[in-house]
């Protein structure tokens, strides 16, 4: 039997236990780097199909290897394992358990996914050449497992290529395979401005901190239109402003939270100094000062040209047996290519930094969104996210 096919056999006999493994998960769900007992899952999973495993320094990240035993390059696969402080409302026989924390991204798909993926990976290393390394990450939401395992060596053997998917809310078994920015870079700013205090009766005593905040936040909204081309997709939004304390005192404080997304480097760039030098002068021409604190967020996901590239023609290769003895019919229009970048955040951006990547969305559902409370995986179309990243896995393996 080719290995493809082997695959895709292997699939459909893994497919019950990786639902049992999932609602397992989703039963139990864990906020982000507190998720020791789907680590300890993991462990156990990892040990039955005795692949061997580290626990990583960046707790409780896994990561395990699995070698063929024959020279070749290194695969990194990854998926993330957090879920989301969110009540759940589905309504599932296998629903949270635990008030108020709900797998509501999806990261128990991928978590039980890339298990099961390691398992069928295992069993045909003898037709494959090279390793793959499984890494289980935490805190991918608000945490940034990806940076700090990385911090903790998970790159030091730099990886020929790196390869992740996404469960997505939209068309069912549809791929979506971009390239270049696939998300992007998001980043914050603490602006806290300095006035002096004085009564309302006596104006001309103090320096109100409060009109230079509101003159900064006319400013920077102005900045946005003027020093970027608008043919960048960047965006800008202040979110938050606290200040004063009666209405009869001039404010001598005002903090200000700023969040940024960009998708260029050289975009994020250019705010940072705008944002900063505006503030700042802004605030000396009426008397005041500002400190201007820059909160480094997430890397922008950047899929490789040539590595995504392969992914779309593997699966396009594969496109019989990867949508072969299913319960519902392949959608027509089943492989979306081309660019199509986003501006939400997603930390395996730190990945795509250090080698080339490529990260896919698979439309799993078409109702509730993300990080909502009714949001609810058709399962049926999971068998399609084994499928995708084994056949990557093997394809990739096998040409040496």
């Amino acid at each position: 039997m080719e290995l493809m096919e082997q695959i895709c056999k292997l699939t459909d006999e893994l497919e019950p236990h990786m639902l049992e493994i999932r609602h397992q998960i989703h039963e139990r769900p864990e906020l982000a780097f507190h998720e020791f007992e789907t680590s300890a899952l993991v462990k156990r999973e990892l040990e039955r199909m005795q692949v061997p495993y580290e626990e990583s320094p960046c707790r409780p990240g896994i990561v395990a290897v699995v070698d063929s035993g024959k020279p070749g390059k290194l695969l990194m696969l990854r998926a993330d394992m957090d879920a989301l402080p969110v009540q759940e409302k589905t309504g599932l026989p296998y629903a949270s358990k635990t008030p108020g924390v709900m797998h509501a991204c999806g990261h128990d798909v991928h978590t039980s996914n890339l298990l099961t993926v390691a398992e069928i990976l295992n069993r045909t290393k003898d037709q494959w050449s090279g390793k793959v390394k499984l890494v289980f990450q935490p805190a991918e939401e608000h945490g940034g497992g990806g940076r700090e395992m990385i911090k903790a060596g998970l790159m030091e053997e730099v990886p020929d290529a790196c390869f992740a998917l996404h469960v997505e809310t939209g068309k069912k078994g549809m791929l979506a395979v971009s390239t270049g920015y696939l998300t992007a870079y998001s980043d914050g700013y603490t602006l806290t401005v300095h006035g002096k205090a004085a009564h309302s009766s006596t104006p001309e005593a103090g320096t109100d901190a409060i009109y230079i905040a509101a003159s900064i936040v006319t400013a920077l909204h102005g900045m946005m239109s003027r020093n970027l081309s608008p043919m960048e997709h960047s965006t800008l939004n202040i979110g938050l402003i606290s200040g004063g304390s009666a209405a009869n005192i001039i404010a001598d404080k005002v903090e200000m939270s700023l969040m940024m997304r960009n998708l260029s480097k050289e975009a994020r760039d250019v705010m940072c100094s705008r944002i900063e030098k505006l503030a700042q002068g802004i605030a000396e021409a009426m008397g005041g000062s500002c400190d201007c604190d820059f909160h480094p967020g997430y890397a922008a996901v950047y899929n490789d040209k040539e590595f995504s590239g392969f992914v779309a023609d593997t699966f396009r290769k594969h496109e019989k047996l990867l949508y072969g003895n299913f319960s519902w019919e392949q959608p027509k229009e089943w492989l979306e290519t081309g660019e199509t970048p986003l501006l939400g955040a997603e930390d395996f951006g730190f990945y795509s930094q250090k080698a080339p990547s490529c990260m896919i969305w698979v439309g799993v559902c078409e109702d509730a969104s993300k990080h909502s409370p009714e949001f609810c995986v058709d399962e049926s179309y999971m068998k399609l996210c084994t499928r995708a990243m084994a056949m990557v896995a093997a394809e990739y393996l096998s040409r040496g």
